[in-house]
């Protein structure tokens, strides 16, 4: 039994060095935290996220940039203010970018942003289309600049829905116990989850 143990926390040990230099997994989604032993930067980040627009109605198309120097790894979602680990749809990239790829969060298609390779880059463009009226979002990353180096709720500018300025449902209890505590427990899932996940987020 000591055997088969110690032989699954070694093979534990060389998926998470061995990483994931083609981009995160969804089970990242939750914590957006990658998991290389290594603090979480204190300092502001040199990374800044920016779209072409600071209101949006369903079917914009949002144009969204990541940028601020060389950078190897990111993960950027769309999220309600207040209501991290609730991405929202639905992103895409210009076809022919070999930076960056749609990456499906559990239960969510083209819910985030990933890296494609561990090369260097110096900006990430990409797209958001909302299928409906979310309320106000931001865009969340963590961008990795090297192992050791990366920051984490790098957050742009609120982009406003002048349709409907209330979050989503995901986001929102309606005073009814059962569902309230149905999305508690939905939602510890999700972040366990993302701790978990970050044994494995490695570039």
């Amino acid at each position: 039994m000591d055997v088969v143990l110690i032989a699954l926390v070694l093979q534990c040990c060389v998926v998470a060095v061995s990483g994931y230099p083609g981009g995160a997994p969804s089970s990242s989604c939750a914590g957006m935290v990658p998991g290389h032993g290594a603090a979480v930067q204190a300092g502001a980040s040199p990374y800044t996220v920016t779209m072409n627009a600071s209101t949006y109605t369903a079917g914009d198309v949002i144009e969204v940039t990541v940028s601020g120097g060389t950078f190897r790894g990111l993960l950027v979602q769309a999220q309600s203010p207040g209501c991290f680990g609730f991405p929202l749809p639905s992103f895409s990239v210009m076809s022919g970018d070999t930076n960056v790829s749609t990456l499906a969060c559990p239960g969510q298609a083209n819910s985030a942003i990933t890296h494609t390779s561990r090369s260097d880059k110096t900006q990430a463009t990409f797209y958001w289309t909302p299928g409906q009226d979310l309320g106000h979002i931001n865009f969340r990353a963590t961008v990795v600049q090297n192992f050791n180096t990366f920051w984490v709720n790098i957050t742009s500018p609120e982009l406003r829905n002048s349709v409907n300025p209330v979050p989503g449902p995901s986001c929102q209890t309606n005073g009814n116990q059962d569902n309230a505590g149905a999305d508690l427990k939905a939602h510890t899932l999700f972040s366990i989850l993302g701790i978990l996940s970050a044994l494995f987020f490695v570039l």
